[in-house]
């Protein structure tokens, strides 16, 4: 495993194999410092789809590092790309979009993205209608195998209803 620190004008350098991908941010513009640890796990081995597992908030200062993990996945050969959000506390739209333009990358080359999340972000997913173009699924399993045969890929399932 090989770790990369990145700013977010940086891209990931990886050959193959399983890259780690960690940025730390400590100033927010106003003074206020905070850490926003983001760490993304970069797997391309075998001849499956590659597994992005992303930690960490996805939000405006993260999302060009996750845009730039994702273009190094969809240029690796392989029936798609997995992205695994469970360990993700906060999806901001800045992601979304990032994870829509991947989407439309790897379907223009009849490649598919698909996402495993929660609950809370696949009924975000729904609402924005993310979900139609992207297959959500509640397992990594589950969505690794979707993306795995991505000619047959069925729409996603839609989120469990909200609680009464």
């Amino acid at each position: 495993m090989t770790t990369y620190p990145l700013s977010t004008t940086e891209t990931p350098l990886a050959t193959g194999g399983i890259h780690q991908t960690t940025s730390t941010e400590s100033d927010d513009g106003h003074g206020h410092h905070r850490q926003a640890d983001l760490q993304i796990l970069i797997d391309e081995t075998g001849d499956g789809p590659t597994m992005l597992t992303v930690c960490g908030d996805l939000d405006i200062v993260s999302a060009p590092i996750l845009a730039a993990c994702l273009h190094q996945a969809t240029h690796h050969p392989g029936p798609g790309v997995v992205v695994n959000l469970l360990d993700v506390p906060f999806l901001g739209c800045p992601a979304l979009a990032v994870l829509t333009a991947a989407a439309d990358e790897l379907g223009r080359n009849h490649r598919a993205l698909t996402i495993a999340a929660d609950e809370p972000h696949r009924r975000l997913l729904h609402r924005t209608r993310i979900d139609t173009t992207i297959g959500c699924y509640p397992t990594v399993t589950d969505a690794f195998r979707a993306a795995r045969t991505p000619t047959t890929h069925a729409p996603t399932p839609p989120p469990s209803p909200p609680f009464s």
